[in-house]
């Protein structure tokens, strides 16, 4: 592979008048682009900070949806000791590591090449790309009965599919089998999501630098390798993070009723989600700022 692929580009000089017109014309852009997505912003703002800064508020308390008058109980940092001092919190933890792990990988990995299949120029295309998008319209209610008549170990499609083969059925929703099935269901549904923020990288990359590499003689791995992917991993790596999950936050409110530890826990999985995509984010801004 020549090169050419990996060659830098000398910077335009800061005095130069075409640079200095395309710098003011981006910046009227960027403020203009601002005013319009204003509106939507304090609509974000009210419809999220306001739950968010409630359920903080709730994790210092002992409320219990069953005690009446709990919710004005203060517990201090209680809540937040006891959740990282429990054992079903940081099995929860593994459980969802060991889930959303296998989930985000497989689910990136078939996204990214059906990303890639779309991409391409062919009379289908659009017809496939509505197709693709169809598990993500799915009501999780109607996901749920879908999935369980595919699992149902007694007439099961599944089953009835690996004992044609002459293979024994699987007990796919029993408690050995339980993780891997939701694993599945997951993939299926979350592919399409990982697809469309893969296609929209896929789509924001400069085609003059894809030919460039083409004339210099780059295989398609090489354009992969070195053009496609270091373009789309902030892509990816946002994608990803968006994707994480807890079960014990779930299991908490809604089986214990224990607000002010479903608030704590949620709040925990906040920061942690933040640590992890705030250099996410950070490299994404300075590769955009970096292509522009």
């Amino acid at each position: 592979m020549s090169s050419g692929i990996l060659k830098s580009h000398p910077a335009p000089s800061l005095a130069s008048a075409p640079f200095l017109r395309a710098r003011r014309r981006r910046a009227q852009q960027q403020r203009q682009a601002f005013w319009f997505i204003l509106p939507a912003l304090i609509v974000l703002l009210f419809v999220y900070a306001g739950p968010m800064l409630y359920a903080l508020q709730a994790s210092f308390t002992h409320w219990v949806l069953t005690d009446i008058g709990s919710e004005n109980d203060p517990a201090g940092l209680s809540n937040y000791t006891d959740v990282l001092q429990s054992r079903d919190f940081w099995s929860a933890v593994r459980v969802t590591v060991t889930y959303a792990l296998s989930s985000i990988a497989c689910g990136l990995t078939l996204g990214t090449a059906f990303a890639l299949l779309l991409n391409l120029d062919f009379f289908w295309r659009s017809f496939f790309r509505s197709v693709m998008m169809i598990p993500m319209v799915i009501t999780p209610a109607v996901i749920g009965i879908f999935w369980k008549l595919l699992y149902e170990q007694e007439g099961g499609v599944f089953n009835y599919f690996l004992t044609s083969l002459g293979l024994p059925p699987v007990a796919w929703l029993d408690l050995d089998h339980s993780l891997l099935s939701i694993i599945i269901m997951d993939v299926w549904q979350t592919t399409p999501f990982f697809m469309l923020v893969i296609l929209a990288g896929l789509q924001a990359i400069d085609e003059n630098e894809i030919d460039a590499a083409r004339v210099d003689g780059a295989s398609g791995f090489q354009l992969f390798r070195y053009i496609l992917l270091p373009h789309l991993l902030p892509y990816m790596l946002i994608a990803a993070a968006f994707r994480s999950i807890t079960i014990f936050t779930y299991k908490t409110g809604f089986f214990a009723f224990d607000i002010g530890r479903t608030a704590a826990i949620a709040w925990i999985f906040v920061v942690i989600m933040l640590v992890i995509s705030a250099p996410l984010m950070r490299h994404l801004f300075k590769t955009s700022i970096a292509e522009r």
